[in-house]
């Protein structure tokens, strides 16, 4: 009887002295991070893009073509900020009224867009074409000062000159503190600094993207992974459930130009305010955006932010 005992007591030790291993010593070490909301903060709302972006995907290999992408209807219940994205090129500006809508589940934040003419890349020449895209970028823990490795999402899309779009993959980016063959520091491929270590694809996800040749207008959605353990200490971007960021964020809308020895030469637009080509790390002035994975709903409830221009 005394055996039993002694059994059920070790019994119950054990399985005290595991749940506090795993459940309780963790968040004692390394407490979840639940920031305060700063006044006049862009507040990320739950939400889940419907169709999803896989089943936008098997519409693009559809050789009928794909059906009319409304990114409204798509992005229901994102926040949803209206800007002006102004690009200068060679020989005059390309003024576009952009919608960028912001969504997020426990374990992605979805990322979806509108540019409402912004036309195929002037710098597309007779045998090549140059990727449009489209940037997210982060000041992750929020300190005024981008320093390695801030967080970043891209999503490349090439348009050619028929209706053929290709926007498949997004990759995220790093701040790099030095890019030696830059003589600057910069916004670079995650994918750089995770091979070998990490798969090829670590660091990429699904997008999807339409260009409506008539009108020139661009219409992107993607979805940027919260947390990657296997990037662990390269991605700044590591959000456990139960955890509230506020990080500062500036957007930005491109087209790629390649020339010799000017790796910066690309024709960009920046909102809320210019940015490129990286001059400064200074982000104290960037707006705040709140990602919070403290409660979700029991059903992702809509919410429509009024937009700010720029």
């Amino acid at each position: 009887m005394r055996l039993k005992g002694i059994l059920l007591f070790s019994l119950l030790f054990l399985i005290l002295a595991v749940s506090l291993f795993y459940f309780v010593l963790p968040n004692l070490l390394f407490p979840l991070t639940i920031d305060k909301i700063p006044v006049g903060a862009y507040i990320v709302p739950w939400m889940e893009p419907n169709p999803s972006i896989a089943v936008l995907r098997t519409y693009q290999q559809n050789p009928y073509g794909p059906p009319p992408f409304n990114i409204d209807s798509v992005m229901a219940g994102a926040l949803k900020l209206n800007m002006t994205f102004n690009i200068s090129v060679t020989g005059g500006t390309r003024i576009i009224p952009s919608t960028v809508y912001l969504g997020h589940d426990m374990d992605y934040l979805y990322v979806g867009g509108e540019f409402t003419g912004m036309g195929l890349n002037p710098n597309n020449g007779p045998n090549v074409t140059l990727f449009n895209y489209f940037n997210i970028l982060f000041d992750v823990n929020d300190n005024g000062k981008l320093t390695f490795p801030e967080a970043g999402s891209q999503l490349p899309v090439l348009v050619y000159n028929d209706t053929w779009t290709t926007g498949g993959l997004y990759h995220d980016l790093l701040w790099d503190n030095y890019v030696s063959q830059f003589g600057r520091a910069c916004w670079v491929f995650a994918e750089d600094y995770c091979f070998p270590n990490a798969p090829p694809g670590m660091t990429m996800a699904n997008g999807f993207a339409e260009y409506d040749h008539p009108t020139g207008t661009l219409t992107i959605i993607f979805a940027r992974c919260l947390r990657l353990s296997a990037m662990s200490g390269i991605d700044a971007l590591q959000m456990r459930p139960g955890e509230r960021w506020v990080m500062g964020f500036v957007l930005e809308l491109g087209f790629g130009r390649y020339v010799s020895g000017t790796p910066f030469s690309d024709n960009v637009g920046d909102w809320p305010g210019p940015v490129y080509p990286y001059l400064s790390n200074d982000s104290s002035w960037w707006p705040k955006l709140v990602i919070d994975l403290t409660n979700q709903p029991a059903t992702f409830p809509s919410e429509t932010a009024p937009g700010t221009g720029s």
